[in-house]
């Protein structure tokens, strides 16, 4: 048995409930407190007076599509021309320059050409839907486009055809990813990887090998594209091991709001364009019964209030089996006649607090009417919601403390603007984004709470995030990542 002393523990149950011990055993909560028998721990870790929350974990993100943004060139901190170009400049030294987190600065394949006419530059979009090539990596794909912008669909093919990665890269990949999340105290992730590298039997294998060394609570969506392969492999669906569970179907709706491919209900400024429905209305209520058939639950990607309100309106058509939970992905703009087919209904919603941060008031140069409700997750919390916290990284840095000052604060990184506070949440709230409710899908274990029978997942911080200001949750403030009561990260004084 291990004990957890001197320490200030929040088992998120009530908001002012504080514990100072906790006993473990085999990678479950014990005793508590007064119950603990300090004579029967074989091991006594000191909290030195910090605070331990249960783990947190990030509700939607890429595992593997993380990892290979922490290795490759990283372009997201270009916000002009000249910035992007010199920083293109020192890595010359290969005939195809492929750049990750480009945000769109107005770069054309024109631009391209004047400056890179013997080497292939490829930018992926920030928001992972789009790309931007000159003409020498286009004639190399074989693919026509007037400006060289790729969007969606068209730019899924062009990433199909760049050769893959080898297996043992994904395994440094995902190992990497892992580390990392580790320093931000995250316990666990619900990914979505599986389509987009080597298929899913090897990514699969990937992800059943690396975490034998590297324990993380990991919860794999299945895209829909590989559907056929799941069931092949006759895996069962749910828990494959204590660290490794296979979740929802990843279907697309619509695209993003920084290609204007959400689907709104007004159109976008200056156009009749009001988005897309990237996999075709029929193709992906096909999509969805295909699902069902299987057994299987949805886990759906809409950002627009139109494609929000197509989304619950065939969940209500096609609902999962009893007992069972869909999954809802982003949702930040809400039309009011929505939010009552949202109520009492077997889902959950993934939330980005970071993307309010990153995306206003950008996003309101792009509408020629604003949506009725914006990143309201007040809104769906007080309706009995269940929202879940995430980053959907490698869009967002996954550090949770960065998600829950955002769901406290709503400032925008841009304007420093806070925007629409009545959505604002408590800290108690913003903390159970990223603890009890980003469990809402998972499916190994009791999780989120500091009780009794509850697995031992604990991130460990030096701040009260209870009671801390906005300013004071920038810098490092994770003491300890514990997973299955194996301390996997401790920081270095």
């Amino acid at each position: 048995m291990r004990c957890y002393i001197n320490g200030i523990i929040h088992p998120m149950t009530e908001e002012s409930l504080v514990y100072h011990s906790i006993a473990t055993n085999q990678g479950v909560i014990v005793h508590i407190d007064d119950h603990i028998d300090l004579k029967q721990c074989e091991s006594i870790v000191d909290l030195k007076g910090n605070h331990l929350y249960p783990g947190f974990v990030d509700a939607h993100l890429h595992l593997l599509g993380y990892g290979e943004h922490l290795s490759t060139l990283n372009v997201s901190s270009c916000h002009t021309k000249e910035a992007l170009f010199e920083l293109l400049d020192q890595h010359l030294n290969k005939p195809f320059v492929f750049a990750q987190g480009y945000i769109d600065i107005g770069i054309t394949k024109h631009d391209l050409d004047k400056r890179y006419k013997d080497q292939m530059i490829l930018l992926r979009h920030n928001d992972f839907h789009g790309l931007t090539l000159n003409q020498k990596a286009l004639d190399h794909f074989n693919v026509s486009d007037e400006t060289g912008i790729l969007k969606e669909l068209k730019a899924q093919h062009v990433l199909d055809l760049i050769p893959k990665h080898s297996k043992e890269e994904l395994s440094e990949m995902l190992k990497k990813a892992l580390e990392k999340l580790y320093h931000y105290g995250i316990t666990g992730g619900h990914s979505d990887d599986l389509f987009y590298y080597n298929g899913f039997d090897e990514t699969y294998s990937v992800f059943e090998d690396v975490l034998k060394t590297h324990p993380f609570r990991t919860h794999l969506l299945m895209h829909h594209e590989v559907i056929d392969d799941f069931i092949k492999s006759k895996k069962s669906w749910g828990v494959q091991n204590p660290y490794l569970e296979l979740g929802g179907v990843k279907m697309f709706y619509d695209g993003t709001m920084s290609s204007q491919t959400a689907l709104m209900k007004d159109p976008y400024l200056k156009s009749s364009h009001h988005g897309e429905v990237v996999m075709g209305k029929d193709f992906f209520e096909n999509t969805l019964i295909k699902t069902r058939s299987h057994g299987l639950t949805a886990a759906i990607h809409v950002i627009g209030d139109q494609g929000l309100d197509d989304v619950c309106e065939l969940l209500l058509k096609h609902p999962p089996r009893q007992g069972f939970k869909d999954r809802i992905i982003h949702a930040p703009w809400l039309m009011k006649k929505t939010l009552p087919k949202l109520i009492d209904k077997p889902l959950t919603i993934d939330i980005q607090p970071p993307f309010l941060a990153s995306d206003l008031p950008r996003a309101y140069t792009l509408f020629s009417k604003k949506p009725e409700y914006e990143f309201p997750w007040k809104t769906y919390l007080d309706h009995q919601i269940i929202i879940s916290g995430s980053s959907d990284a490698p869009v967002e840095d996954p550090n949770p403390l960065i998600g829950i000052k955002d769901a406290i604060f709503r400032r925008s990184r841009e304007d420093m603007h806070v925007y629409q506070k009545e959505e604002s949440l408590s800290s108690f709230e913003a903390i159970k984004l990223y603890s009890t409710y980003a469990h809402a899908q998972s499916i190994y274990g009791k999780k989120g709470y500091i009780k009794e029978g509850y697995v031992a997942d604990f991130t460990v911080l030096d701040l009260d995030l209870m009671h801390a200001h906005e300013h004071a949750f920038n810098g490092n403030h994770v003491v300890m990542t514990i997973i299955d009561d194996v301390i996997v990260y401790t920081r270095k004084l």
